[in-house]
């Protein structure tokens, strides 16, 4: 194709010769000749090189400039006709002349293509490049190959999280219909994406305003869960196009046994205790109330109130609006009922053992102490409280906001009857910080479980417990990192009792710790942190700590 185009704009009496894009040579492009047979016995088996042609270089009238090298904007296109009246396009990079598809990979797109399995059919393949987006595409000629493609059944899909890395939830399409179900445990907010397993990713239609209408262009956007955090019978409607979050509020067991369950999200999993003088099979109705939030309501609601309830047998439940009596085996003495939603195609009540509570999380994330970003963070020092404490120099206009991850999804805010210095917290479900103090350290202790702060300015930090020593050694605070502070001594004697750092010369407010770790502490009960044992006696060392990051350290002066 013959492209001509003015490269530079130059008046009719001007010195400057005007330099053109040249026509550029064609494209030709190579690969397989044969016929091309999939199978899912060899998934990672090489199906398909493609190789062509050319190095995306501008072609100039003016031999004497350089043109740029690999300009081109370059994709394979795959399509069932040789019209290309729908195409598939791969891109590939600047530069890149060559494309392997594996077996598996080539089945899927074909499969997004519309070839059924198990039939020979042609296969047309090109390659487009477009220097420019107000020139027009120049395109290889078309290679044509006899591919055969294998069937993927579309049972089961995989919950990936907003980064695609694969989750422990599914979600089930028993039928094949292109209709996805299944139970999830959330946190409000929660970012995910959704893919086949024909490798086809889906998420939220990238447009503002479509909450809850799905897409698998490359333009989509991920979805998220709406605010509260819990159990979610979710529908993906891939035919379609949109998808639904039906919040589970409340779960009821009623019968022979009686209760209201609890939900275990990590497990996602709902248990009732119950002991039982003797061994018995009962029969028991789960059901409860739920919220159900979708293209019309949108993730901010109001929500459509609505019942659910299983029916079936204890071990091929079924969702829906019912209840029908359910036989369960429990045996003589203290145990569980637990209601399993973890298998969207095997849901399940039977007896059993509570799943452990997950762990705390190790850090409590601030962002807007002074950037919008998760740099800064509290480390757990009470898991019983789930506290979290350490030091950081806070220098914010706006406020700040608490995260427990490295994730937008999920912020804590101040009330409104909060203070810079201490405070309730609240989830950030509109706008709103907390109150940043003035510029300065601040010792920033936080409970996740009461949901309190309370903040202390940092005047003098200094260290006891060293040989043995008890009265406070200040230490010198670094001028390029305010958080850090460091303290020489001396190696004298054995440490038996540990260090700890003092906030302000106040015993109760103090850095204790351990392993490199520094953990807020509020009582004698704190231990101090070790590591000087080790040390030659007689040699001049300097502790370092970094209030900011929790860690301390010893080194060699």
């Amino acid at each position: 194709m013959a492209v001509a185009m003015m490269w530079g704009i130059t008046s009719c009496d001007s010195d400057i010769d005007p330099v053109y894009v040249l026509p550029t040579e064609s494209i030709s492009l190579g690969g397989a000749s044969g016929d091309i047979v999939l199978t899912p016995d060899y998934p990672q088996a090489l199906a398909l090189t493609l190789y062509w042609s050319g190095d995306g270089r501008l072609a100039l009238n003016d031999t004497q400039l350089q043109a740029p090298v690999n300009a081109a904007e370059e994709t394979i296109q795959l399509s069932k006709d040789e019209s290309f009246t729908t195409t598939l396009d791969v891109s590939v990079e600047k530069g890149v002349r060559s494309r392997q598809f594996l077996c598996e990979e080539l089945n899927s797109l074909l499969g997004r293509l519309g070839y059924e399995a198990e039939q020979k059919s042609p296969l047309y393949i090109r390659v487009r490049s477009l220097l420019a987006a107000n020139l027009p595409a120049t395109y290889s000629e078309t290679l044509t190959i006899q591919v055969q493609t294998y069937r993927i059944h579309l049972i089961l899909g995989t919950v990936l999280d907003k980064d695609w890395n694969e989750t422990s939830m599914t979600l089930a399409s028993p039928e094949e219909n292109g209709i996805y179900q299944g139970f999830m445990g959330v946190n409000g907010w929660t970012n995910w994406w959704f893919r086949e397993a024909n490798k086809v990713v889906w998420g939220n239609l990238g447009e503002s305003g479509k909450t809850f209408y799905a897409s698998s262009e490359d333009s989509h956007w991920n979805f998220w869960f709406p605010n509260p955090g819990g159990c979610y019978y979710t529908t993906l409607n891939t035919v379609e196009g949109w998808w639904s979050a039906l919040y589970i509020e409340q779960l009821t067991v009623a019968g022979d046994i009686s209760g209201d369950m609890t939900y275990n999200l990590k497990a996602n999993q709902w248990t009732l205790p119950v002991n039982l003088p003797a061994a018995a099979t009962v029969n028991i109705t789960i059901s409860g109330t739920g919220s159900l939030y979708n293209k019309e309501t949108t993730d901010m609601g109001p929500a459509i109130a609505q019942s659910v309830a299983f029916s079936g047998s204890s071990e091929a439940l079924s969702f829906g609006t019912t209840a029908t009596t359910i036989a369960v085996d429990l045996p003589q003495g203290e145990t569980n009922i637990v209601l399993d939603l973890s298998n969207p195609q095997a849901l399940k009540v039977a007896a059993g053992e509570s799943a452990p509570e997950p762990a705390a999380e190790p850090y409590l994330y601030l962002s807007g102490v002074v950037n919008w970003d998760f740099e800064d963070y509290l480390s757990l020092y009470d898991e019983g409280s789930l506290s979290y404490g350490g030091a950081h120099w806070v220098k914010s206009e706006w406020g700040y906001r608490v995260y427990p991850q490295p994730d937008w999804g999920i912020a804590y805010k101040a009330a409104d009857d909060a203070t810079a210095l201490s405070g309730t917290l609240v989830l950030a479900e509109s706008d709103g910080n907390i109150p940043a103090p003035e510029e300065g350290l601040y010792v920033m202790d936080i409970s996740m479980q009461s949901l309190t702060y309370q903040l202390t300015k940092v005047e003098k930090v200094s260290f006891v417990g060293l040989n043995d020593d008890w009265s406070e050694h200040e230490m010198v605070q670094s001028a390029d990192n305010p958080e850090i502070f460091t303290g020489e001594f001396v190696k004298e004697k054995e440490t038996p009792w540990g260090v700890k750092v003092l906030i302000n010369g106040d015993w109760s407010l103090f850095f204790g710790g351990g392993d490199g770790k520094l953990k807020l502490g509020h009582s004698d009960a704190t231990t101090g942190f070790d590591g000087d044992n080790a040390l030659t006696v007689g040699e001049t060392y300097v502790l370092t700590i970094d209030l900011g990051k929790q860690t301390y350290s010893y080194s060699l002066k």
